[in-house]
């Protein structure tokens, strides 16, 4: 679909959107979202998958990820190199893909637009506006508080690794900008690789995996990274805004929720974007995120589908229900 009047003027976007095997049979539906809800001009969605993906519409272009580098086989043996005892080199191989965007073949906007292949857009957006600036999203609160918003995190694996990779970087407040998409401008990104490269005198995706916390599953996050970078350094290239979402995360098993489940169940009207996550080693991951405090993490049931919904900055983490159903939270009773 073509973007309406009321885009027009809207700088032009390239799309990335990274599809690991597990989310394979979701993607085309994130894919199908973007394509109908993004109110800037798409250039070309990028698709950036082992197989190539089948679209009728002829911005979708395959970029095989075999070609991308550094390549998953890379990104493991360095990991493997210093002793990581998790099993996370697709993770940070999409992280680097992601941050290494604009070096894909034929993306030529100064704007790409980066997006999970497990989430759908449910509402009308733009991704940039009429000045170019970036509209990012705040994303979760650094510590999922209930009714706390944005309080401060003490721990966070995270923003201790972007401390260390990038020198005088630190959070500019309480919200991670992880929310599955962000908004990379050539300019603003290839200044943080420069000075990444400049203070550690290494590639900068070798500098990345160095700096991570090797202790935590999520030991590192290119979203995070990125939106207080461009937040403190560049505030003049971005708008950061709140976003509304409903998700559920369960683990990488057989059966379990699909993205057109989530898409199918009730919802309030304020949503403008819904997930379906499906985490590898996801018992592993529940136990090493820093931003779940242990109260919370105590009382969720183990190994369990959880509902995961975002509104106006605050997080609310239920176990998931069947079937699945998504109620404005002010109005609920339960």
């Amino acid at each position: 679909m073509g973007v309406t009047s009321a885009g027009v003027g809207l700088p032009e976007l390239d799309v990335v959107v990274p599809v690991a095997p597990k989310d394979v049979a979701d993607a085309a539906t994130a894919v199908e979202s973007l394509l109908r809800h993004c109110r800037n001009p798409i250039r070309a969605v990028h698709v950036v998958a082992a197989t190539p993906p089948r679209f009728a519409d002829p911005r979708v272009r395959w970029v095989d990820e075999s070609l991308v580098r550094p390549g998953v086989a890379e990104v493991e043996a360095v990991l493997r190199d210093t002793g990581s005892p998790h099993g996370n080199a697709t993770w940070y191989f999409q992280q680097l893909l992601k941050l290494g965007c604009f070096a894909l073949p034929d993306v030529a906007a100064d704007h790409v637009l980066v997006a999970d292949a497990d989430v759908a857009f449910v509402a009308d957006l733009a991704f940039a506006d009429r000045h170019g600036r970036a509209l990012v999203p705040a994303g979760y609160p650094l510590r999922w508080v209930p009714g706390g918003g944005a309080s401060g995190a003490v721990r966070h694996a995270a923003l201790r690794a972007a401390s260390r990779l990038v020198p005088g970087w630190r959070a500019v407040d309480g919200f991670s900008g992880m929310h599955h998409h962000v908004v990379f401008e050539r300019r603003v990104l290839a200044e943080l690789v420069r000075r990444v490269e400049q203070a550690h005198g290494v590639p900068f995706w070798r500098a990345f995996l160095a700096s991570r916390d090797r202790s935590r599953w999520t030991g590192a996050s290119e979203y995070v990274l990125y939106r207080h970078f461009a937040c403190r350094w560049f505030p003049e290239r971005v708008v950061v805004r709140h976003l509304s979402s409903v998700e559920v995360v369960q683990g990488d098993g057989a059966g379990g929720f699909t993205l057109a489940d989530v898409l199918r169940a009730p919802r309030s009207p304020d949503v403008a974007a819904v997930g379906c996550h499906r985490f590898v080693d996801y018992a592993d991951r529940i136990a090493t995120m820093d931003y779940i405090p242990d109260s919370l993490r105590r009382a969720l049931p183990a190994n369990a589908p959880l509902t995961l919904r975002l509104r106006r900055g605050e997080v609310t983490v239920t176990p998931t229900t069947t079937p699945l159903a998504f109620p404005d939270p002010a109005q609920d009773t339960a």
